[in-house]
């Protein structure tokens, strides 16, 4: 159940690029965090007092971290976004001690339903790496490897993975310009990676991807032609986050579906099959 929380601003860190890593905390004597899963995502606050209403609606931010387990409820949430607008640049000026309203956990998260021994294949493209990330790390702490296939414009924007990089989790780049790694996209990764895979990539593999619009069509296009399933976390921008303004709707039909439905991708998603979007 989603809360509306008051959290402390502990670490602020910018990681080249204009990619920053927060970490905010519940203060002493409040409520710890509700548990989320991986793919979840909270509304944040971007006032830089806690009093102001400049600008008046929150900002959808992946949560970045997993709860710690076997250590009861989490009071530490962590989000990890790239300055793009005068949102992301209101909240890159925040430092430690000061507060941000949250509302969190919201919408679904990755929960692919999966056959004994398939594995899951991460494919993000930009800041898409952040709502895949702790995707990663739960995979390892079930005793599984985790593979990110990645993508972004130059070397520069390496930054958007070297959080993932250093938690363990193996990387395979692609740069549109060829400055690092393969020249091309992340759906040419995933692509060449299930054609190395052969025909038994159906039954090994689920894709969980997260990145531009363009991107995730492209990688879904990829994975429908190996056979391969696929799961998308889709962005949006949103006003309330909770299915009220209907501002975030994305066109879904069932397979055999006579008709087509619109669903709200803050409360629906924002993880959908990816067989059943319609762009």
């Amino acid at each position: 159940m989603p809360m509306d929380l008051m959290l402390h601003v502990d670490t602020h860190e910018e990681l080249g690029a204009s990619h920053h890593l927060l970490t905010l905390s519940c203060p002493p004597g409040s409520p710890p965090l509700p548990p989320w899963q991986a793919g979840q995502f909270a509304m944040v606050g971007l006032g830089l007092t806690p009093s102001s209403s400049d600008p008046l609606l929150r900002r959808p931010f992946s949560i970045f971290s997993l709860p710690e387990p076997g250590s009861g409820p989490s009071r530490h949430a962590s989000f990890f976004y790239k300055v793009m607008g005068r949102g992301s640049s209101l909240l890159s000026r925040v430092r430690p001690g000061d507060s941000l309203r949250c509302l969190v956990p919201l919408g679904n998260g990755f929960a692919p339903p999966r056959a004994q021994g398939q594995r899951l294949l991460l494919v993000a493209g930009g800041i898409g790496s952040a709502s895949l990330h702790p995707l990663g790390l739960q995979e390892m702490r079930e005793g599984r490897e985790a593979l990110m296939l990645y993508g972004c414009r130059n070397a520069a924007e390496l930054a958007g993975i070297e959080p993932s990089r250093a938690a363990g989790i193996e990387v395979r780049v692609a740069t549109d310009d060829g400055s690092a790694g393969k020249r091309g996209f992340a759906s040419d990764l995933l692509d060449d990676f299930l054609r190395d895979e052969g025909p038994g990539s159906p039954e090994r593999w689920i894709v969980c991807a997260c990145g531009p619009t363009l991107m995730m069509k492209a990688t879904a296009e990829v994975a429908r032609r190996h056979g391969v399933t696929c799961f998308l976390s889709l962005e949006s921008p949103m006003a309330c986050g909770f299915g009220v303004c209907v501002g975030c709707v994305v066109g879904i039909q069932e397979p055999g579906g006579a008709s087509l439905r619109y669903r709200r991708i803050c409360v629906d998603g924002p993880v959908f099959d990816a067989a059943t979007v319609r762009w």
